[in-house]
């Protein structure tokens, strides 16, 4: 039996126009238009900008972060500083470089490079950590790699751990540090905690996953089972996980 499979992310904006200059002025991604709706792909998950999107006020990390491999911290990090992109957190660990950073409508992504273990220096850490650490500032724009993880914030790992693995129907795989890992069949999907709660969790802001390759019936069936009430859309069902982010569903 085949696992479900990241087939899309829908990140709203508040305009359409001006998110697609931003992601092809910073990172050489060409969005083409269809019906007043940005369109890409990262690998093999479609890319979608909506109009309608607003800044829900919650400047802590919540719902969903798309994650994508690039092949230079440094110069991301330099690129970034260099044009005022906004960092909203940054880590140094063994086998991973990591850099959040803000869209212009508050909309949260990371850039992760994968590291050896054995060459993690804490002296570097250390300086990002105390603001310390410089990188040359870069004019060349930061080339994605591709999407290397989904990350999903939750306040109650336990609850999200059920909806994914046993209504949605991932499996967990390694699980550590109140992270766990789910695995659909192209990505990483990672749960994490947060203490950061919405201001308003129906506003229309953030970026939200689609997954295909589901039985909808099924699906609908363990949904209402565990009172959660799916709601149709074009192609399709969509339902709020125990975070309350919107997660849509593909046969």
């Amino acid at each position: 039996m085949s696992l479900p499979r990241l087939i899309g992310l829908r990140t709203y904006v508040r305009d359409v126009d001006a998110a697609r200059a931003f992601w092809r002025r910073h990172f050489r991604m060409d969005f083409a238009t269809r019906d007043g709706i940005g369109w890409s792909h990262v690998g093999d998950v479609a890319w979608e900008l909506w109009p309608g999107g607003r800044f829900c006020g919650t400047r802590g990390p919540h719902h969903a972060l798309p994650v994508f491999a690039i092949d230079d911290f440094g110069r991301a990090r330099g690129y970034l500083l260099a044009h005022d992109i906004p960092i909203v957190f940054e880590e140094m660990i063994p086998g991973l470089n990591l850099v959040v950073f803000l869209d212009p409508d508050s909309n949260p992504f990371e850039l992760a490079q994968e590291t050896a273990p054995d060459a993690w220096d804490i002296v570097q850490r250390k300086a990002l950590r105390t603001k310390r650490r410089q990188d040359a500032p870069q004019d060349e724009p930061i080339a994605l790699q591709g999407l290397a993880e989904l990350t999903i914030y939750t306040h109650d790992i336990t609850a999200s751990v059920h909806f994914y693995r046993d209504l949605v129907g991932l499996p967990v795989g390694l699980s550590y540090f109140a992270h766990v890992h789910l695995a659909a069949e192209n990505v990483p999907v990672v749960l994490r905690t947060t203490r950061w709660r919405c201001k308003s969790p129906h506003q229309l802001h953030g970026s939200e996953p689609i997954f295909g390759g589901m039985d909808l019936e099924a699906l609908a069936g363990r949904l209402l089972a565990e009172g959660v009430s799916p709601e149709p859309e074009e192609d399709g069902v969509v339902a709020r996980d125990p975070a309350g982010v919107r997660v849509h569903f593909r046969a």
